[in-house]
């Protein structure tokens, strides 16, 4: 039987074979005289004087130095090392690695004996490199000479004294209130019917991830690799069970084609509670596309055609596509389910703080020019008497050039009349405190959620990460102070939250026995404010700093505080609207390391 090598060797081993006991011996002869000779080397490069070495034939005989002369003359750096772009990649990487070794090595060296002003100082140099490639990506196509942002592919703007968008829109706004003004009540069934689809949407809407809608510069190559995957599917005749999971969801397949006219590329770009969405390429326009496919249900089939006459409602506005809103193409229905056909934009902006800041922040130019965006979307959106009720980074997409965002997601937007109180709208991070008590809520509530998730872009960090609306209402008075009395008793569900003494009934876990009990707090004062958390962001360096750059930057900073403070106010009523954050100075002041246009001079 044959063994496992094991055995073979100790045969070897005890074998009297004389070549075998030759070549034994031979072993050490032959390193002992590769030893001698790397010390023969050695001492003759350092007594040589700059003498080269004698070379070493294979055999290890020395080359006379008459033969070496006779040799073809080689470059010195030939003979040290490889000719550059010939080192292999894994040479590469442990040079690399070797390099970054020894920088480390030294830095330690030199904080040993470094004061700690000079390690703070050194830390505020890597966290503003750190930044500024964090920050490269998404300020492409900005321009800060001549003052203000300069955005190629973005159309929007501010004041409604251009005549060839605002203009049309402040027309179309005009006619609309008229309408509404000559316009009979609407019918209390139709009014309950639009209510009840609400209610379900609310219902269902729990915490989620946002839709995604992707763009890829490979996605022909991806769909050229997949067409023969699926190719027969559409003629086939399967019963629904073939192509919904059992949630209802549709299973597209890469390569099929949707209505004759869409290939779907990527059958997997995100899914929510109602729809999943896929990507694909429309062979008629030759674009790419976004297709949002609703579950088969009669409601959720309701809550989209709700949905398609909120974004019809929004492009007639907004004719020439400049309002920072996502824009539906056409809707289609397909194997019993309701698809809505959107632009193709890169991907949302929660993808985009993860993926390229790793949860750190984005730079405050590239959050500067988002608000400014964010705030005409907005602004748009309650023009049309809509509230979008879902505002969050996940509703906010982003282009393949990264300088142009748009909110998307009108799957949760109400019209001014349908509003009834809930405690359950929005995803509850973004969640305003009107809301979170069960009062009354309307446009100021978008507002709220927008401050939310501008501070998160910067920061990093979610502003009220509470686990309950209990846990949000503690976070919100942490930051802002107590709620006024009157507002806290104009929620339906103050009781819950508040005593009698309207002292605050914190709901707290225990955490040995992890069962629930109330603590009563009385001190609701303010413990940390938004300017902190965002000053903490550009850190003390920048702080410190007497550089002309530093200082607006910090300039910058504190107006960006100052915004999220005016969007937080407690009191709706006196929350600033989208129309005043566009004149607040962090959006419409000049930009960093710009100097003022001549118009703002004068002023």
């Amino acid at each position: 039987m044959p063994g496992y090598g094991y055995r073979e060797a100790d045969r070897d081993a005890s074998s009297d074979s004389p070549s075998r006991a030759n070549r034994k011996r031979a072993k050490p002869e032959k390193a002992d005289k590769k030893q001698k000779k790397d010390k023969k080397r050695k001492r003759t490069r350092e007594e040589g004087a700059g003498a080269p070495p004698p070379a070493v034939a294979p055999s290890g005989a020395t080359v006379a130095p008459a033969a070496q002369s006779a040799q073809p003359a080689q470059p010195a750096a030939a003979l040290q090392e490889p000719a550059a772009g010939k080192k292999g990649w894994r040479e590469e990487i442990e040079a690399s690695h070797a390099a970054e070794d020894d920088a480390a090595d030294n830095d330690g060296m030199l904080l040993q004996q470094e004061t700690d002003e000079d390690v703070e100082r050194k830390l505020a140099e890597s966290r503003a490199r750190r930044e500024a490639l964090i920050a490269k990506w998404v300020n492409r196509g900005e321009s800060f000479e001549g003052g203000g942002l300069h955005m190629p592919d973005t159309n929007t703007s501010l004041h409604d004294e251009e005549p060839e968008s605002d203009g049309e829109v402040a027309a179309f706004f005009a006619q609309q209130k008229k309408n509404l003004d000559g316009k009979e009540p609407e019918d209390e069934k139709v009014l309950e019917d639009k209510k009840a689809v609400n209610r379900f949407i609310l219902q269902h809407r729990a915490e989620r991830d946002g839709d995604m809608f992707n763009s890829d510069d490979e996605a022909q190559d991806a769909l050229n690799r997949s067409t023969n995957q699926a190719s027969a599917i559409s003629q086939t005749g399967a019963s629904g069970d073939d192509w919904n999971d059992a949630e209802g969801y549709y299973k597209a397949k890469v390569g099929e084609l949707m209505a004759g006219r869409y290939a779907v590329v990527e059958d997997t770009c995100g899914k929510g509670v109602f729809s999943n969405v896929i990507k694909a390429k429309d062979q008629q326009d030759g674009i790419m596309v976004a297709i949002k496919i609703m579950r088969c249900n009669d409601m959720m089939r309701k809550a989209a055609e709700k949905e398609v006459e909120v974004l019809e409602r929004l492009a007639a506005a907004d004719r020439g596509n400049k309002r920072n809103v996502i824009r539906l193409l056409r809707h289609f229905i397909y194997r019993d389910h309701f698809c809505l056909v959107f632009e193709c934009m890169w991907d949302n902006l929660r993808v985009a703080l993860k993926k390229y800041t790793k949860d750190k922040g984005m730079s405050l130019k590239a959050v500067r020019a988002y608000t400014r965006q964010l705030m005409i979307g907005l602004q748009h959106i309650h023009r049309c008497q809509l509230i979008h009720a879902d505002i969050k980074p996940d509703n906010i997409l982003i282009t393949a050039g990264h300088n142009l965002v748009k909110i998307c997601d009108l799957g949760s937007a109400v019209e001014l009349t349908e509003v009834e109180p809930t405690p359950y709208l929005v995803s509850r991070f973004y969640r305003a405190p009107e809301i979170c008590l069960g009062a009354k809520y309307g446009p100021p509530s978008d507002v709220w959620a927008m401050a939310a998730s501008l501070c998160e872009l910067f920061t990093g960090k979610i502003l009220f990460p509470g686990k309950s609306n209990n846990d949000m209402l503690r976070l919100f008075m942490e930051v802002k102070g107590k709620i006024p009395h009157k507002m806290i008793k104009s929620g339906m569900t103050w009781k819950q939250h508040f005593d009698e003494n309207l002292d605050f009934k914190y709901t707290a876990s225990d955490k040995v026995t992890r069962k629930k009990k109330i603590q009563i707090i009385t001190d609701c004062s303010m413990k940390r404010s938004i300017l902190d958390m965002v000053m903490q962001r550009v850190g003390p360096e920048k702080q410190k700093s007497e550089d002309r750059e530093d200082q607006l930057y910090v300039k910058k900073a504190k107006e960006f505080a100052d915004l999220i403070s005016q969007m937080t106010v407690f009191d709706p009523e006196k929350r600033a609207t989208p129309e005043e954050l566009l004149q607040h100075p962090f959006v419409s002041g000049y930009g960093f390391g710009s100097k003022p246009k001549a118009a703002e001079v004068k002023k």
